[in-house]
């Protein structure tokens, strides 16, 4: 019987030491991620709305996305793009700044956050501390992004570079195609076929 209760006891142990472990892996993760979270939502989220309206984004692969990316951050923050045939958030050369978006979404649950903690402080409500550390995070996260983000989804944002890179991939994939039949002795250029004779030779 006092074997049965130690069991029990342990396997109790056992469960809550898991939900302590999970929690803290929660905690861990949202404490690293949110600063970086809320900068970067807040920093791209008007190019995206322009983006997502794009066919031409939409046709892009994987590399060509990590492309517009890198160039939303470097160009928001500098002017400077990386890939110059990818989407430029900024085509007069110079930093996006916008002092007025330093008060946005991302400062607001922040701010919420920062006073849960002050009020968790003082009547004890769980995750006061946690909720205070990773709401200051979301602040500046925030913050920062919304100071380098376009006033409006337009004027000073625009997809023209989109496009070419669309067309250069579809122009390689052409030639690649193009390249991989003729090395084929049967390939036939559909512009020599004669269909009146079923022949190569007109």
């Amino acid at each position: 019987m006092a074997n049965k209760r130690k069991t029990k006891k342990q396997r109790a142990a056992a469960a809550k030491k898991r939900r302590g472990s999970v929690k803290s892996m929660v905690r861990k993760a949202a404490d690293k991620l949110a600063a970086p979270v809320a900068f970067w939502s807040q920093l791209s989220q008007k190019d995206y709305e322009v983006l997502n309206a794009s066919p031409q984004y939409h046709a892009l692969d994987y590399l060509g996305k990590l492309k517009v990316a890198a160039n939303i951050l470097t160009g928001s923050l500098t002017g400077k793009v990386a890939f110059s045939d990818q989407y430029n958030p900024s085509p007069n050369g110079s930093p996006r700044i916008n002092p007025a978006g330093v008060i946005n979404k991302w400062t607001g649950i922040g701010l919420a956050g920062k006073i849960y903690s002050m009020v968790g402080k003082q009547m004890g409500l769980p995750e006061q501390a946690a909720i205070g550390r990773i709401g200051t995070k979301i602040i500046y996260g925030g913050a920062v992004g919304g100071f380098f983000d376009p006033p409006s989804a337009q004027g000073r944002v625009s997809t023209y570079a989109v496009t070419p890179n669309v067309m250069v991939q579809n122009r390689a994939t052409t030639d690649r195609s193009y390249g991989v039949a003729r090395s084929n002795r049967r390939f036939v250029p559909l512009d020599s076929f004669d269909y009146s004779t079923g022949s190569a030779f007109r």
